[in-house]
């Protein structure tokens, strides 16, 4: 299978096998690929722990329902928006002044451990393990910064379970996101509509004993059910916006 069409058949797995290790040289083909990813301006600011110890790994997946399929990756990478390089560099060199605290400076950084996320994901699938993105991770962030031992103006932004999947499951319906030329507000309306139908259908087909959501619905009822560590984030970054 080509590698486009692995990334197209890409979906969340939350069943991993434990016992079925990763060889060494596919995961040192994954650190190398996410030490090479893009990084705006060469600032470097973001930063990627790796998880593998199958105590921590199973402390982990003990934090919150979302977190409990953890303990059977084998490993677990969680990606830092991390200007503590930045900091260093301002430090050596005073006379050029830059705003770490900016909406810029945080855009930078979390875009940045965005691109490497997905880059080790890519890699991944290239090599035939199965992922699952945690964006949960922002509600752990004290609780990842404790057991991490991360320092300074960085935090956790998001996580990627990487293993081989126990089950396999179904690949969902995605809606378009993707304009030529120009931006279309009212396709976007009429995607909504139509892809609330699709997913329905998707869900009626696929778990006919539970309740088919619609799109629109089930974003909704998942944002309203996360409590995100927000003002902690904006603590640590000491973020500073315009009102």
């Amino acid at each position: 299978m080509d590698f486009i069409t692995k990334i197209k058949n890409r979906y969340s797995v939350r069943s991993f096998d434990a016992d079925k290790k990763i060889p060494e040289h596919d995961y040192k083909k994954i650190i190398d690929v996410v030490n090479s990813a893009p990084t705006s301006s060469n600032w470097h600011s973001s930063s990627v722990i790796i998880i593998k110890d199958r105590q921590l790994l199973e402390k982990i997946s003990e934090f919150r329902p979302f977190t409990k399929h953890l303990k059977d990756a084998q490993f677990f990478m969680v990606f830092v928006a991390d200007f503590n390089r930045m900091n260093l560099a301002q430090k050596a060199f005073p006379e050029y002044k830059y705003d770490n605290n900016s909406s810029e400076a945080y855009t930078v950084a979390v875009g940045d451990a965005y691109i490497q996320a997905t880059m080790a994901q890519d890699i991944a699938v290239e090599l035939g393990l199965s992922t699952c993105f945690i964006g949960g991770t922002r509600v752990m962030v004290q609780y990842l910064i404790d057991i991490l031992g991360i320092k300074g103006q960085a935090f956790p932004v998001v996580g990627l379970a990487v293993g081989y999947e126990k089950d396999s499951g179904t690949v969902r319906p995605k809606m378009n996101r993707v304009f030529e030329d120009k931006y279309d507000y009212e396709r976007i309306k009429k995607d909504v509509v139509e892809y609330d139908k699709t997913l329905v259908e998707f869900f009626e087909k696929t778990s006919p004993d539970k309740k088919a959501w619609s799109y629109q619905e089930a974003t909704v009822k998942s944002a309203s059910g996360y409590a995100f560590d927000t003002k902690l984030i904006e603590s640590i970054w000491d973020l500073k916006l315009q009102k």
